[in-house]
């Protein structure tokens, strides 16, 4: 039996989690509507799927990066993860902004080291 403990994510993670699935969502089925109901005529044009492979491609990488920074949000209340989600707010997917600035004000070093040396 695995007695390995329980992961408890963050207010911050959680939100960032319930984030990345609705993007993810709305992509896939963006990416059904463009494919499925759009006119034949746009659909056998080269630059319709150039530009489909591009959006899709970018999308992509933005969502491997956010889940990485998400999962690892909080790693020794560094700054690093939380502004890699602001950024990606900046990029594309603008609501990254709220679980990147949620961890900023979590991960505060100054806050956390004065609760350690009392």
């Amino acid at each position: 039996m695995n007695q390995s403990k329980p992961h408890h994510l963050s207010g911050a993670q959680t939100a960032g989690w319930n984030i990345w699935w609705l993007i993810s969502i709305i992509l896939v089925g963006l990416g059904f509507i463009m494919i499925f109901y759009s006119e034949p005529s746009f659909r056998k044009s080269s630059t319709f799927w150039i530009a489909f492979g591009i959006f899709t491609v970018i999308y992509l990488i933005q969502q491997i990066i956010a889940a990485f920074a998400i999962k690892n949000l909080h790693k020794n209340n560094a700054y690093v993860w939380p502004i890699v989600l602001i950024v990606l707010a900046l990029l594309g997917s603008i609501i990254y902004i709220i679980p990147g600035i949620w961890a900023l004000i979590v991960n505060n070093p100054r806050k956390n080291h004065s609760n350690q040396q009392q």
